[in-house]
């Protein structure tokens, strides 16, 4: 009898610890914001917690499955677009994809992009963003042009419809988040087909380059998900600063530096598709996730769309030949966070102005003594960095400060030897 209820109060702790405790055997990932520790997901949700999402959706938050259907017919009347299902969700809607380009069924010497949307359906500004990427390589601009002689684009609008259709923030039909499930087996429909649909590209003869990932954060910010040389390679994370910053040339005031969001500090995760392509190609594909802003002040969906198509041509080397946008010119002056923060032995400050105008940039102590003059130009509206290395200066908290006429801003360093 004390053997049997030995054993039983055995199992009844096990039983409590696994109640209590059911992340421990379950990989968190450890992500930075402007290199703060945070404990949420890359679209700014906390962990597990359904209650910092949306409860329910209201007309499926501007855009359903039937109006998918609606703009396919409008999509296949371009000569430019080939449309198929790439499979069925768990309810049975197929998962419809576009394939754009110059001859749609002819693509065998096309490089290949690929880009897929509303993973979670409250995130419907990615499908904005996604919608005006669709538009700009459909139409018949010289720039669309020379990128549909060269490439082909891959385009999965909607990626969960039945979540859409049922009113499910981040979930399937099996209120299953698909987007953080690619290490669980076995996969969820529409995961199954997306990676059966990555693995035919991949064995092409010109497999996928670049691989984009649409979401929108409720961080109300644009940004790109960075992945840490602890998770990749130092070779990769100079590939991925290239391409961000590469895009965000083209809306530097829209979206934030590489360093905004970084994520795999600690090592790979299994969850993701990005991580899927990382373990099985490493630095063959560039494949990121870029969260959108999801919150009342989002928009120009347009500018980002165009930034991330252009970006996308530069990083592979694609020479369009067309020069017919203006010259980005911010709408505001700001000051951004040095990084990495703290540092040794240096350090990248990054601003920006709206106006022609006489910029400084000033270091200071905390006791409020200049310490040094770091910039000190006349220059015209545009954005600039410079990178700072201290020489002769004690390790601690320093304060960096930028004069643009009127405008004045204040922010904190940390330097440690």
């Amino acid at each position: 009898m004390n053997k049997i209820y030995f054993y039983f109060r055995i199992l009844s702790i096990i039983i409590l610890f696994l109640t209590i405790s059911p992340n421990l055997f379950s990989q968190q990932e450890i992500n930075l914001v402007e290199g703060v520790l945070i404990d949420y997901d890359k679209c700014g949700f906390f962990y597990d917690d359904e209650k910092n999402s949306y409860t329910s959706s209201i007309n499926n938050w501007g855009y359903s499955y039937d109006s998918l259907l609606a703009d396919l017919e409008i999509w296949k009347l371009s000569p430019y677009v080939k449309i198929d299902s790439i499979g069925l969700s768990v309810m049975g809607r197929p998962l419809w994809r576009l394939t754009i380009s110059d001859d749609p069924e002819n693509i065998l010497d096309k490089r290949t992009v690929h880009v897929h949307a509303r993973t979670h359906p409250q995130e419907t500004e990615g499908f904005w963003v996604t919608d005006e990427m669709i538009k700009i390589l459909l139409s018949e601009s010289p720039e669309a042009q020379a990128i549909r002689e060269t490439c082909v684009y891959y385009i999965i609008p909607m990626y969960n419809p039945d979540g859409v259709e049922l009113g499910y923030p981040r979930e399937n039909a099996n209120h299953v988040d698909i987007e953080s499930n690619w290490n669980t087996f076995p996969h969820q429909p529409e995961v199954a087909a997306l990676k059966a649909s990555f693995i035919e590209l991949m064995s092409s003869p010109k497999p996928i380059e670049v691989a984009l990932n649409i979401h929108s954060s409720s961080l109300c910010k644009r940004y790109f998900v960075y992945h840490d040389s602890g998770g990749t390679s130092s070779t990769f994370t100079l590939l991925e600063q290239d391409f961000i910053e590469g895009i965000r040339s083209y809306y530097p005031s829209g979206i934030e530096p590489w360093y905004y969001f970084i994520s795999w500090v600690n090592g790979t995760p299994l969850q993701y598709p990005e991580s899927w392509f990382w373990i099985n190609h490493g630095e063959n594909v560039i494949a990121l996730t870029y969260e959108d802003m999801n919150c009342t002040s989002a928009g120009n969906y347009d500018l980002t769309a165009n930034a991330l198509i252009r970006g996308v041509m530069d990083y592979m080397g694609i020479v369009t030949g067309v020069n017919d946008f203006a010259e980005f010119v911010p709408e505001k002056f700001e000051l951004y966070q040095n990084y990495p923060n703290p540092f040794n032995p240096s350090t990248v400050i990054s601003w920006q102005s709206s106006i022609d105008s006489w910029q400084t940039l000033k270091l200071y102590d905390v006791l409020g003594n200049e310490v040094a003059t770091l910039f000190n130009e006349h220059k015209p509206a545009g954005v600039y960095e410079i990178e700072f290395n201290p020489i002769n200066l004690s390790s601690g908290v320093y304060f960096y400060r930028l004069s643009i006429g009127d405008y004045f801003e204040t922010k904190k360093m940390i330097y440690q030897k």
